[in-house]
């Protein structure tokens, strides 16, 4: 069975292939900007329908852009892209935590997998993830087993500890797709709160797509999609102020102005 599988395994072609523009070009140790220059997309199975239709847009170091706009407009295409990981029919919108204790999920995050994460590592990142008087507040801290997909907690607790493990790997880029959309509006806040800690960086770039504009009410830049475009950009009390028609159409809906 394993010989077969790995058989399997080699027969799979990627979709991104070296070029003579790219095979000098490797990733680099720190993102400084992401920019797209009249990006546009089509997923493989169905290649005449363009999900993007000429992004342009500029991140810097250090910003927390959001990405809203409804159902199919290209949010999540963007995350993606960015990802380069496009071949599933859709992305993971919920936190996965694994059978084991707290510190085993949130060890999971770093890329030093042969080294044991120190529980001071653990403390830091729980804490920018709003997540380390919770932990805390475990019968057995850290050691407290999660259950099955973490069956023990709430689905802001999840969520909490999702981040912290993406966070203890210290990354420069932090794509998180609607870390809020499944929550009760108290879990959400808290969650809210996390997520502002975790773009306070700044030397991170923080990116959220979400339906539920409260939660990226503060980031630096707000995108809002419509039929695969950015159609407005600006801050939350810009776009409030006069310059984004459809985002306050978006805030009236959902009680914000």
């Amino acid at each position: 069975m394993l010989r077969s599988n790995a058989r399997s395994v080699q027969k799979l072609e990627p979709r991104i292939f070296e070029t003579a523009m790219n095979k000098h070009r490797p990733p680099q140790d720190k993102v400084r900007s992401i920019e797209f220059e009249n990006l546009q997309f089509a997923y493989p199975h169905r290649p005449d329908t363009r999900v993007l239709k000429g992004i342009f847009l500029r991140i810097e170091k250090g910003q927390f852009v959001a990405f809203v706009g409804a159902s199919g407009c290209g949010k999540s295409t963007m995350i993606a892209m960015l990802e380069r990981f496009y071949d599933p029919v859709r992305v993971q919108q919920e936190p996965t935590l694994y059978a084991g204790t707290v510190r085993e999920n949130i060890s999971f995050g770093d890329p030093e997998l042969e080294k044991p994460c120190t529980d001071e590592a653990i403390e830091e990142a729980c804490r920018a993830a709003n997540a380390w008087d919770f932990v805390l507040s475990l019968p057995e801290g850290l050691s407290t087993q999660c259950g099955n997909n973490g069956s023990q907690f709430s689905g802001g607790q999840r969520q909490r500890l999702a981040i912290a493990r993406a966070l203890i790997r210290k990354p420069n880029l932090l794509l998180l797709d609607e870390a809020t959309s499944a929550l009760d509006t108290q879990s959400e806040k808290i969650v809210q709160d996390a997520l502002k800690r975790a773009s306070e960086d700044s030397e991170r770039i923080t990116i959220a797509v979400t339906h539920r504009l409260s939660t990226v009410r503060d980031a630096d830049l707000i995108c809002v999609f419509y039929g695969g475009r950015i159609i407005e950009t600006g801050t939350h009390t810009e776009l409030l102020s006069g310059q984004g028609k459809m985002y306050r159409a978006m805030c009236k809906a959902q009680g914000l102005t």
